[in-house]
C-alpha cells in the first residue's frame, strides 16, 4: 500500500481516485493532503507501511531453520521420565501455548495439568513427586508472576523448564531446562506492533515428532537389553 501510494504521488496521482485518497487520509487520521505528502516523504524508517507478507514467510522459513538446529533429546527425555507435568502461562497467548502443549502431549499418554496463579501452585505443590516437571510459558521471560510461581515450585526440588523468546532472561536463568523461540515483531508508525508467535506453535510441532523418535529409540533400547 505504501509502495502503490508512493508511485501514484509520482506520477501525478492518475491511477487513484480522488475519493480513495480522501478516504486513505481520513483513515489515517491525517488533517491534509500536504500532511499525507509530508508524510510519505519522510525516510523508510519513519513512513507508514504494511509488512509484506513475502517478509513474514521468510521470516517463518528462518524460525523454523534455527528450530531444526536445536538437540532435543534431553528434553524428550525429561518429558518422558514425567510423571506429571505442570503447565503455567503468563498470559492469555502463554496460556494458548500451554494448552497446545497439553493437547499434543496427552496423546501421547503424559498426564497434563494447568495452574493458573501462584495460589494454585502452592496448593498443587503438595501433590508434586520427584519425576515430575513444570513447565513455564513467557513471552519475555521477565514476568514477575511467573519468575515467584516457579521459585515457589522450586521449593520443593522437582525439575523446572520454560519457555521463553530466544533472550537473556531471568525466568530463562533460574530454570533447570530451558527451549526457546525467536518471535518477530512487526511495528507501524503510530504505535500499534504486533509480534509473530507462530514459532511457539512451530516448535511444539518439532518438538511432538522429536518426541515420539526418542520414544521408539527408547523402546528399541530397552527391548535389545531384554534379549
Amino acid at each position: 500500500m505504501y509502495i502503490r501510494t508512493q508511485r501514484a504521488l509520482a506520477v501525478g496521482v492518475s491511477d487513484v481516485s480522488r475519493t480513495t485518497l480522501v478516504r486513505l487520509i481520513k483513515k489515517l487520521e491525517i488533517d491534509s493532503y500536504k500532511e499525507f505528502k509530508l508524510l510519505l516523504n519522510r525516510k523508510e524508517e519513519n513512513a507508514v507501511y504494511l509488512y509484506d507478507l513475502q517478509d513474514i514467510v521468510k521470516e517463518y522459513h528462518i524460525m523454523v531453520d534455527e528450530l531444526k538446529k536445536h538437540d532435543y533429546e534431553k528434553i524428550c527425555e525429561i518429558i518422558y521420565r514425567a510423571d506429571t507435568i505442570y503447565l503455567y502461562g503468563t498470559g492469555n497467548e502463554q496460556k494458548t501455548i500451554a494448552e497446545e502443549f497439553k493437547r499434543i502431549f496427552l496423546m501421547f499418554g503424559k498426564f497434563c495439568i494447568d495452574l493458573f496463579d501462584l495460589g494454585e501452585v502452592r496448593i498443587a505443590r503438595e501433590r508434586f513427586k520427584n519425576n515430575d516437571l513444570f513447565l513455564a510459558i513467557s513471552l519475555s521471560g521477565e514476568n514477575q508472576d511467573a519468575i515467584e510461581v516457579v521459585r515457589a515450585v522450586q521449593e520443593t526440588g522437582i525439575r523446572t523448564m520454560a519457555l521463553t523468546r530466544w533472550a537473556n532472561n531471568t525466568l530463562a536463568r533460574v530454570v533447570q531446562e530451558n527451549l526457546y523461540v525467536g518471535t518477530k515483531t512487526v511495528h507501524h508508525t503510530f504505535g500499534q506492533s504486533y509480534e509473530m508467535v507462530v514459532a511457539f506453535y512451530i516448535l511444539l510441532d518439532i518438538l511432538s515428532v522429536r518426541y515420539l523418535e526418542y520414544t521408539e529409540k527408547y523402546k528399541e533400547e530397552t527391548e535389545n537389553e531384554d534379549r
